[in-house]
């Protein structure tokens, strides 16, 4: 029997559905896992699919494990009405994934828990133990990975196609670009709730409350943006890049204005949903950073093994003093050490100067081409590094193959939450208890 239930009518359900699931799931957590078939109930209906309360409690322990929450009382009550909300979605984009001949096959599941594992640092055998050790079935993982790849595929399929972006727009953001040089931009990383229905407003910005708080309390912000937040970047751990200033919604470059790098906001309303906000760093558009140059090393490494005595000692350390203050440039450094016979140690590498250890940063992110570092006491011995050569950063504007994805990205995620806005207005969901 189906009977269509508005939008009103369905939110009011909701309501007791919370108060009465809550109970329901803390009478199951204390029956043995044995016994619970026996207290299995339907705790909604979508469409012709049914979501069962063992479904929303397994579902819930899955959560709680992957973002680092602790399954304390007040965070289940939290939780449950996203959770919820997020497998009436998924029933839906598979419903509609299957409607269009999507095919999801077991080798495609398969790769994404082992990629999941592999991110994790551990095996999928390994994995499935721990997952059975929090009660929770691998089928509840993989039945996400299902409706999370088929979605992908479906939306891939209808939207990108119809998707062009214009030459007119790349310039028009290389412009923007080109104006804003000098002006502060941000590396963001976010978590978003979207609040498509106004009745939603309290419940979403009570669960951006909870989660802020546990990020400050220690838990990973990338973890809980993978498993909770519903912005194109959730996947890569919330990260959206580097934003402009003034780029955002004025609520969030306001906030982001009165951050200090590492620091986690309170949740920030813009008139899409709620957002809180990693700054991880801050620079000034178009202008190198010296932190980001590539530099490349070479260094006189002198050994000084245990038992050298006081007078060998210090015979080496004058040595390094003296490279240091008459070495110019890297073939000098290089015919020294060969003079010296530790040439085999010349080499200290290349990369980006942000990257380097901090005591060696320290030591040579002043240094002129060339010019050699103070000696450097090591527990084994002195080093003198010397800078051969330094590549500038990019002006840190993006290409306009950059852009162009970037646009295409965020349209291909607006496209998606309006369909599966429209999947959802248009279904029979029946929450019951």
């Amino acid at each position: 029997m189906r009977s269509d239930l508005s939008n009103d009518a369905m939110n009011r359900r909701f309501v007791p559905f919370r108060l009465l699931l809550l109970l329901t799931l803390a009478c199951l957590w204390l029956v043995p896992a044995s016994a619970q078939q026996v207290v299995e109930r339907i705790a909604a209906v979508v469409n012709d699919d049914v979501i069962s309360t063992s479904d929303i409690e397994a579902r819930l322990r899955l959560d709680l494990m992957a973002s680092g929450l602790q399954p304390s009382a007040q965070n289940q009550q939290r939780l449950l009405p996203g959770v919820l909300r997020n497998l009436i979605n998924e029933k839906l984009q598979l419903q509609e994934a299957e409607r269009y001949n999507v095919q999801v096959s077991d080798g495609d599941i398969d790769q994404a828990v082992g990629n999941i594992a592999g991110q994790n640092g551990m095996s999928v055998d390994r994995m499935t133990q721990m997952l059975a050790q929090n009660g929770i079935p691998l089928a509840t993982l993989q039945e996400r990975m299902r409706s999370e790849i088929a979605w992908t595929r479906l939306t891939q399929r209808r939207f990108a196609p119809t998707i062009s972006i214009g030459a007119e727009e790349v310039e028009e953001v290389v412009a923007r670009y080109q104006a804003n040089q000098g002006l502060p931009e941000h590396l963001v990383a976010e978590i978003f709730l979207a609040v498509d229905d106004p009745q939603d407003e309290r419940e979403m910005r009570q669960f951006a409350d909870q989660l802020a708080a546990q990020i400050r309390q220690g838990v990973t912000f990338a973890s809980v943006a993978r498993q909770f937040s519903q912005s194109a970047g959730a996947a890569n751990g919330g990260d959206i890049g580097w934003v402009v200033e003034g780029r955002l919604d004025p609520a969030l470059d306001a906030a982001l204005a009165g951050m200090r790098p590492g620091e986690v906001s309170s949740p920030v309303r813009s008139p899409a949903g709620y957002h809180v906000l990693l700054l991880r760093e801050r620079r000034r558009v178009a202008v190198a950073s010296p932190d980001e140059a590539v530099v490349t090393l070479k260094r006189l490494a002198l050994a000084i093994p245990p038992g050298t005595g006081r007078a060998r000692t210090e015979q080496i350390l004058a040595t390094a003093q003296r490279a240091s203050a008459t070495l110019r440039g890297c073939d000098a450094l290089a015919e020294r050490a060969s003079e010296l016979g530790v040439a085999n140690l010349l080499e200290a590498g290349r990369g980006p100067l942000r990257e380097m250890p901090a005591p060696i940063r320290d030591v040579i992110s002043g240094l002129d081409d060339g010019e050699p570092s103070r000696p450097v006491r090591l527990p084994d011995g002195v080093v003198v590094f010397m800078l051969c050569d330094r590549e500038l950063a990019a002006s840190g504007l993006p290409s306009a193959e950059q852009i162009q994805q970037a646009l295409t990205a965020e349209r291909l995620n607006l496209l998606r939450r309006r369909y599966l806005r429209d999947l959802r207005n248009a279904a029979f969901i029946d929450v019951r208890v």
